[in-house]
């Protein structure tokens, strides 16, 4: 959810869209998706699992967030309230 409001107050500030990078580390719903069913399908143990689930979401939270702040902090790009009004 965090990765959609980034995008979406990025394009609405005039800064355009994530990096492709960051799209493609992310793996999109369907990746991410995918990387669930794995992870259900191959738990040998049912306390496993959520483990794995706890694990893949740490990571996709990092790398969201490691890139949104690395990107507010240098780009300049104006904060933008609801309204569409700069802050």
């Amino acid at each position: 959810a965090y990765h959609h409001y980034d995008t979406v107050y990025r394009i609405r500030g005039g800064a355009g869209a994530p990096p492709r990078r960051l799209v493609r580390a992310l793996g999109g719903h369907e990746g991410r998706t995918l990387l669930v069913i794995l992870a259900a399908a191959f738990s040998t143990r049912a306390f496993d699992f959520p483990l794995e689930l706890t694990v893949l979401a740490a990571a996709v939270a990092l790398v969201a967030l490691t890139e949104s702040i690395r990107f507010w902090m240098s780009s300049g790009a104006p904060a933008v309230h609801d309204e569409g009004e700069a802050a």
